[in-house]
């Protein structure tokens, strides 16, 4: 029996859209979420403890979806800056770390969602260091740490093509205009690189009491890194939609 060209074409459309069907209800346990920086991205607390990061709360989010297939934040630490990251970008294939066996190109390729927290370190060491800071010093400082983190992304971007979610910086506790310009000027580098996406975290400062548990530290409670790990899931939940 001959079949026509329209009941043809009408079954091919209703098996491709079966099997895209059949994709879309089964493709689970498929996202490799991986975070890296300093100390918010390690997750230190309020009093130089640890505790859950932001990347913590993004990981059980996929995994309650079933999406989540691996999770890496073995290249976190509080002492972490753009520098270090950059090294270790640039360092040795053969220099695997111990726990994954597998270097940070590595980890980069198998990555579907990356969020990043760094310069601050950076930034402070400068700022500290340098005498008689002065707007053109902080100026000066800024430029040098955009070249570094710009660097660092170009050296990312080598090996990883997806999105990237930068974590941007609140104020410090600190009653010092040159610091305060200092922090806004590190978040508007952020800001106007077209390679990543960033994500504000001013809320934390403009709420102190909720969400900075000691007025000694700079890191915050865990209602400060849920609110983090909310605005980088409010981002990843739109991409998962699709």
């Amino acid at each position: 029996m001959k079949i026509s060209k329209k009941a043809k074409a009408l079954t091919l459309l209703l098996m491709c859209g079966t099997t895209f069907f059949i994709y879309k209800n089964t493709n689970y346990n498929n996202i490799t979420y991986t975070v890296i920086g300093d100390g918010l991205s390690y997750g230190i607390d309020s009093y130089g403890g640890t505790t859950y990061s932001y990347g913590d709360y993004v990981k059980d989010y996929l995994k309650e979806k079933n999406k989540l297939k691996d999770y890496y934040n073995q290249y976190t630490s509080k002492d972490m800056t753009i520098e270090m990251l950059l090294n270790t970008l640039l360092m040795d294939e053969k220099k695997l770390h111990k726990n994954t066996k597998k270097n940070i190109s590595v980890i980069l390729r198998e990555t579907d969602y990356l969020t990043i927290s760094i310069g601050l370190n950076d930034l402070l060491y400068q700022l500290t260091t340098t005498n008689n800071l002065t707007e053109e010093k902080v100026n000066s400082i800024i430029s040098e740490i955009e070249i570094k983190f710009n660097t660092l992304i170009s050296e990312i971007r080598k090996v990883y093509n997806r999105e990237i979610y930068i974590i941007g910086y609140y104020d410090l506790n600190i009653n010092n205009q040159l610091y305060k310009m200092a922090i806004n000027k590190l978040n508007n580098i952020y800001k106007k690189n077209k390679n990543i996406t960033y994500i504000s975290t001013y809320i934390i400062s403009d709420n102190k009491d909720i969400f900075l548990q000691n007025n000694m530290n700079y890191y915050p409670n865990y209602k400060g890194y849920r609110l983090i790990s909310n605005k980088i899931i409010d981002k990843i939940s739109k991409k998962l939609e699709k």
